[in-house]
């Protein structure tokens, strides 16, 4: 019987070494009492002023267990915001949608935006510690869960949902030496629908340098989900410039849909070296349109491998479907 035992015992632990094991994870098991500790693996939001760095993400206790919280106030890491704009208080969001198409309409028009977001640490110079590059499968997962102060809105005829991205990896485009305002690549969002959230994963290739832009972008995912309680999100990404592109979302453990052709900005996407690189790695928070209200949101269990995490217990997926 010993030997039995021993022998199970054996194979058992030739599985497990055998089972890729994350490249990195965030089990959000610091201090709360010293939000700092984060800044080991993660960059806060450089528009963020840095006295509210510390008021804004850290870490909280739900249900005995460490999670990350990220919140956003009117004006946090807030852009794009004319002089005449913040005296009058002309906001993009409010509870009846989004104002972003009308304004964007405008000559010169630009949507401001506020943000508090952890990104991945990583050299740009170097490339170490990059988690997404081209032309590389990656797999990931993360949990969230919305928390209650995320208004209610009920769009009026003609508005759209409010932009609220929760996740987005990114490719920043430059022409002349200037910014060409590139979308993320690959995004996450959750925008503020009456008692739920809209949820959607998102795609964009093309080239945003273009006058004018040329981007496509795609929705996958889209599902409506419950606030206050956890959602869990899985992804397979193979970013790309050509047809080799792929991504599949799993949400709560259901496959969820699947994008296949170009990522990003063939022409004018960042560099290094000459090649073509992801210089915004992937974040984590909450980037929206400017409004009023203040919202959080909580994450957990963020893990990223570089090979086929299949058996693993933060994965277990089967595969897509075809």
């Amino acid at each position: 019987m010993a030997l039995l035992l021993l022998a199970a015992l054996e194979v058992a632990t030739a599985v497990a070494q055998r089972t890729p094991q994350p490249v990195f994870t965030e089990l959000f098991t610091y201090d709360p009492a010293a939000p700092a500790q984060l800044l080991g693996k993660w960059l806060i939001s450089s528009q963020l002023d840095t006295k509210l760095q510390p008021l804004r993400v850290g870490v909280v206790e739900d249900s005995g267990v460490p999670v990350g919280r990220v919140t956003v106030q009117e004006g946090d890491g807030l852009e794009g915001a004319s002089e005449a704009m913040l005296q009058a208080r002309h906001y993009i969001c409010d509870s009846e949608g989004s104002r972003a198409a009308d304004v964007e309409a405008e000559p010169g028009g630009i949507v401001p935006s506020e943000r508090a977001e952890i990104q991945v640490r990583s050299d740009r110079a170097t490339g170490a510690g990059e988690l997404v590059k081209f032309d590389e499968l990656v797999w990931y997962r993360f949990s969230f869960k919305i928390a209650g102060d995320w208004p209610q809105d009920v769009p009026a005829a003609g508005r759209q949902p409010c932009r609220t991205v929760i996740h987005q990896i990114k490719q920043d485009s430059f022409k002349g030496g200037k910014s060409c305002n590139a979308s993320p690549f690959f995004k996450i969002e959750a925008r503020p629908l009456g008692d739920h959230v809209r949820f959607f994963a998102q795609v964009a290739a093309g080239t945003p340098c273009a006058q004018p832009p040329m981007v496509m972008r795609k929705q996958i995912c889209r599902r409506d989900l419950s606030r206050e309680s956890w959602t869990t999100v899985q992804v397979r990404l193979n970013p790309a410039h050509d047809a080799s592109g792929r991504v599949d979302v799993w949400l709560n453990g259901a496959f969820c849909g699947a994008y296949q052709g170009p990522m990003a900005d063939r022409d004018y996407g960042a560099r290094r070296n000459g090649a073509p690189f992801i210089n915004a790695q992937p974040r984590f928070g909450i980037y929206r349109d400017w409004r009023a209200e203040t919202q959080t949101i909580y994450f957990d269990k963020i893990m990223f491998w570089n090979a086929d995490p299949a058996g693993h217990p933060d994965w277990n997926m089967s595969p897509p479907p075809g």
